[in-house]
C-alpha cells in the first residue's frame, strides 16, 4: 500500500511513520524538511522525503496536486486545522481512505465525564472551531473520499517538554520540582489534564487507515485512561525526583502576577477545559487500549529532558 504522510516528522510521526515501514508499506512524508523525527530508527531509510512549505503550496493552489502526484492508496494528514486546507486536500483524491488528527480541544469545556466522541461540541477558540469545522466537511459534507478522525489529548513523551502541573510549559516548574519538590499551582490545584503518548496516538491513527470499513466517517478519541489533577501531578513528579511535595495554591490573580500574561493563557485554556475522555469507542471499533498510562506518559517526558 503506498501511503502519504503529511507532516510526518513531528510527535506522532516519529512513531507512526516507522510502523507503516515495518507493515510493509511503501510511506512518502511531505513536511517543511525542517526538523528530524524526535527518535532514531532505521525504518527511515526506507521513506520518501519530499519537502513543501504546506502554507506556500496552498496559497498557490498546488498543495493538493502534490498530494495526489504521490499517487497515495491511502493519506494521513497530520496538519490539518482549517477547512479550506481539507477541501484543498479531498479535492485532489479519489476514493482513498484520508485519517486526518483533530483535537479533544475541538469540544471546549468539558460538559460530561467521560466526554464521548459524540458529545456536542461547543468551541471556545480559532483553534478548537477549525478542528471542529474540518470534522464536519470530512465526515459529514464531502464524499470524495473515506474519512476517519483522530482526536488526541495533551500530546507527550521523550522529545519535548509535556503540558507541566501548572498548566503551561515552562520548564522551571519541573526544575523546582526536581530541585526540592516544591510547586506554585494556581487555585486549588484540581483542575485536570490528560496526556496521551504519541506512539498511542500514532497507533489510532495507523488502525484508523488500515480499518476503512470500520473507521470511514468516524471519529476516535486517544487519550490515556485516566486524567489526573495539577496537584496530583505534582506529587508524583516530586516524589519521582525523591521529594515529598511542597505545594502552593495561588489564587488566580497571584498565579497570573507571577508566572506572567502569556503562561497564565495557556493555563487558563487548559484548565477552563479540565479534560476526561472516554477511549470506549477507539477500543470497541478499533480493539485498542493506550500503552501508556498517564503517569508513565509524564514520567517518559520529563526524564528524557536534558536541561532540568
Amino acid at each position: 500500500m503506498n501511503i502519504t504522510v503529511i507532516g510526518g516528522t513531528g510527535h506522532i510521526g516519529t512513531y507512526l511513520v516507522p510502523s507503516l515501514v515495518r507493515d510493509g508499506h511503501a510511506v512518502t512524508v511531505v513536511s517543511r524538511g525542517r526538523r528530524t523525527p524526535y527518535t532514531q530508527d532505521d525504518a527511515w531509510s526506507s521513506v520518501t522525503m519530499v519537502a513543501c512549505d504546506r502554507e506556500q503550496a496552498e496559497a498557490d493552489g498546488v498543495f493538493g496536486r502534490l498530494i495526489s502526484q504521490q499517487e497515495p492508496d491511502g493519506v494521513i494528514d497530520l496538519r490539518v486545522f482549517t477547512t479550506q486546507q481539507a477541501h484543498q486536500l479531498i479535492d485532489s483524491l479519489d476514493g482513498q481512505h484520508l485519517v486526518a488528527t483533530g483535537s479533544i480541544w475541538s469540544w471546549g469545556r468539558t460538559s460530561v465525564v467521560p466526554m464521548t466522541e459524540d458529545v456536542q461540541k461547543e468551541p471556545l477558540t480559532a483553534y478548537d472551531r477549525g478542528k471542529a469545522a474540518v470534522e464536519d466537511v470530512l465526515l459529514r459534507e464531502q464524499s470524495r473520499v473515506t474519512a476517519s478522525m483522530v482526536h488526541p489529548s495533551h500530546i507527550s513523551g521523550p522529545g519535548w517538554a509535556a503540558v507541566n502541573p501548572a498548566g503551561y510549559f515552562d520548564l522551571d516548574v519541573y526544575r523546582s520540582l526536581k530541585r526540592d519538590g516544591s510547586a506554585r499551582l494556581p487555585l486549588d490545584g484540581m483542575a485536570l489534564l490528560q496526556h496521551v503518548h504519541a506512539a498511542d496516538v500514532a497507533e489510532v491513527h495507523r488502525l484508523a487507515l488500515m480499518n476503512p470499513g470500520a473507521s470511514a466517517g468516524e471519529a476516535f478519541n486517544v487519550v490515556a485512561e485516566q486524567s489526573i489533577t495539577l496537584r496530583a501531578y505534582a506529587t508524583l513528579l516530586a516524589r519521582h525526583f525523591g521529594h515529598e511535595p511542597q505545594l502552593t495554591f495561588l489564587p488566580w490573580a497571584d498565579f497570573v502576577a507571577e508566572v506572567g500574561d502569556s503562561n497564565a493563557v495557556m493555563t487558563h485554556d487548559h484548565i477552563t477545559r479540565s479534560p476526561h475522555f472516554s477511549m470506549e469507542k477507539t477500543r470497541r471499533i478499533l480493539g485498542f487500549s493506550p500503552r501508556y498510562s498517564e503517569e508513565e506518559t509524564v514520567l517518559s517526558a520529563v526524564d528524557a529532558l536534558a536541561d532540568l
